[in-house]
């Protein structure tokens, strides 16, 4: 049975069709249909309708081309889809380039920190010592420039290490911000190619501005610690203190040897004497021709000045409660004492000044001057005490008027000069109460008395020719 002539009457008959529509005439629309009635519990018909969400963007797909008769189908082309707006390519990041810090100006800052020993209150602790060694900023920027120690740095900083205390010194007491305290100060160790080293890492650090002196060891003196503690000498128990101003050279000559006497000095005795620890006054033991007072005029002699260093050291032992057991005042108001009534002359042999030592121990007599301020300040140490001593201010029970001025002739003066050698003072009869004072009451008091005879004005008339 053959089926290829039916094949092509089919072909024939769906062509012919196709063209009769093609063909057809237009045909009017139909008016709408009538609804139909809503069905029993369906919403009316004028119910808002909800909204459907926007379909989302539909792929366009081109109609299929019909292939011809009798020939190859055309192949669908691929769905379009919305090409999306092109972005903005974003600008490439710029490369980040690490910034140099500045070189700092600050200045650099070398400093050697260390401890000595110390003994305060009887208890064994430590001070601190510490130096620094300033470059300035200006010259600081140049060298972190350089990042070297140049041959001038190394100068100074040789110079500065030399310049510490490298030797040990004695102990004695130094005064500190709270009060007083035996000091040993030892000498230090330095290692010098280690602290070279920490002052070059200093000028190659960004920002670096302190190198430290680096300290090894140290080295005791002879006289420690142990020599206070073991003899109990741990408290300050007073400071007498006198002003020489107006002094001339050989008179402060005389008050620098004498004082010496008392500087670092230990009394382990029951009395003390002041010309025992003083020793002859002579030129031969280190002191000058001044004045001094002779009967009833100022003479030259040796060792004139040698009374304003008794009269600090009797300030300091008297204010320091210790029993008076000779002392004698100048004939007249001298106005390096001020305030009167608490000096003490001595002359050798004859005339000295002594104290009974009854603080149950040793005493240390420290001593030290000013020539710039004119001031000699002798301090005394000991055993704590369980009182205090208080000195009222002196009290002028009787005065005199000093007399006429006094002329006296001097032929080392050529005829007609004159030279005044003592100012007027009147007479004076004066009295110091000292008071022993435990628990804030006084349990104990006794009176210093001082006379003083009124003295002229005494002029050296010239009488060479």
């Amino acid at each position: 049975m053959t089926f290829r002539p039916l094949l092509a009457l089919s072909l024939g008959l769906i062509l012919h069709a196709g063209l009769a529509q093609a063909q057809a005439p237009v045909i009017p629309a139909l008016p709408p249909e009538t609804a139909p009635e809503p069905a029993p519990g369906a919403p009316p018909q004028d119910a808002p309708v909800e909204t459907p969400p926007p379909p989302e963007t539909p792929v366009v797909t081109p109609p299929t081309e019909l292939p011809p008769a009798g020939g190859t189908p055309v192949p669908t082309p691929p769905p379009l889809v919305p090409t999306p707006a092109p972005q903005p390519t974003p600008p490439a990041p710029t490369p980040q380039v690490e910034a140099t810090p500045p070189i700092s100006t600050a200045p650099l800052l070398i400093t050697v920190d260390s401890t000595w020993p110390a003994l305060v209150d009887g208890k064994v602790t430590t001070v601190p010592y510490s130096r620094t060694l300033t470059i300035p900023g200006a010259r600081a920027a140049q060298l972190r420039q350089r990042g070297v120690i140049t041959a001038s740095l190394d100068a100074d900083l040789t110079a500065f290490v030399a310049s510490l205390p490298l030797k040990p010194q004695d102990a004695r007491f130094e005064e500190q911000w709270d009060g007083w305290a035996v000091v040993q100060r030892n000498g230090l160790t330095i290692d010098l190619a280690a602290t070279r080293r920490n002052v070059l890492a200093a000028l190659t650090a960004p920002q670096g501005v302190k190198a430290a002196v680096v300290v090894t060891g140290q080295t005791a003196p002879a006289r420690t610690l142990e020599y206070f503690r073991s003899r109990g000498i741990t408290t300050l128990l007073n400071t007498g203190e006198t002003n020489y101003y107006g002094s001339s050279p050989a008179r402060v000559t005389n008050i620098h040897v004498g004082a010496g006497h008392f500087k670092d000095r230990l009394v382990d005795a029951s009395t003390v004497s002041f010309n025992e620890l003083v020793g002859p006054v002579t030129t031969q033991t280190g002191f000058v021709t001044g004045l001094v007072i002779a009967g009833e005029r100022t003479a030259n002699g040796v060792g004139g000045g040698i009374c304003q260093v008794s009269s600090t050291v009797f300030r300091a032992l008297y204010g320091a409660g210790l029993p008076v057991l000779q002392r004698q005042n100048h004939s007249y108001q001298v106005h390096y004492y001020d305030p009167q009534g608490l000096d003490a002359t001595i002359y050798q042999p004859s005339l000295d000044l002594k104290f009974r030592n009854d603080t149950g121990g040793a005493l240390w007599f420290q001593t030290e001057w000013d020539d710039a301020q004119s001031r000699l300040s002798v301090s005394v140490f000991g055993k704590a005490r369980d009182f205090t001593v208080e000195l009222g201010t002196p009290r002028t029970l009787k005065t005199t008027p000093s007399p006429a001025d006094r002329l006296l002739p001097d032929p080392t003066l050529a005829s007609g000069q004159r030279r005044q050698v003592d100012w007027a003072a009147p007479g004076a009869v004066i009295e110091v109460t000292r008071s022993f004072v435990k628990n804030g009451k006084a349990f104990k008091q006794d009176v210093l008395r001082s006379s003083y005879r009124p003295w002229p004005n005494i002029y050296l008339v010239g009488t060479r020719r």
